[in-house]
């Protein structure tokens, strides 16, 4: 669970401060699950519900009109460029992104929300979590593809 903390967390110390409290609600609330199997997913939705509720207390504003890095990308040399990177310098990257874009990446591509889903956890538009989205896949596009050529050369 602290690696799906440090996904939405800007520092390792927001990471640790969600880690917390998100064990502080699952203790709390422990007696709420009904079904035993389903521990494991309802651990992480706890988990990852603090961490967006985390960063909304803290007032944080989702942008969605930021500008980002060059739109004529080929999707050919970026899945060449990945091919060549750890999961860990990607994570890395992702970990780069801004809040807003990282968040919503993370809930859509890596924990499965929908748009839908991901609009009424943040407060924000569905409109504005799919452009939030674009944007993050485009600026680790240019981020891979800039990596990619310089560890090329």
């Amino acid at each position: 669970m602290y690696a799906l903390t440090l996904r939405y967390a800007r520092s390792e110390e927001d990471a640790q401060d969600i880690f917390q409290q998100s064990f502080l609600k699952v203790f709390e609330q422990l007696t709420k699950l009904k079904n035993p199997e389903a521990l494991a997913g309802w651990v992480k939705s706890i988990f990852v519900f603090t961490a967006v509720e985390f960063y909304r207390k803290s007032q944080f504003q989702f942008e969605s009109n930021v500008v980002v890095m060059d739109s004529d990308i080929n999707d050919g040399a970026v899945n060449e460029a990945v091919a060549q990177f750890e999961r860990a310098e990607l994570s890395a990257l992702i970990s780069d992104l801004p809040t807003a874009y990282r968040t919503v990446f993370n809930l859509y591509i890596i924990d499965g929300y929908s748009h839908k889903e991901i609009a009424e956890m943040l407060g924000i538009s569905v409109g504005t979590s799919k452009s939030n989205l674009f944007a993050a896949r485009k600026a680790l596009k240019a981020q891979i593809i800039a990596l990619g050529i310089r560890s090329a050369t």
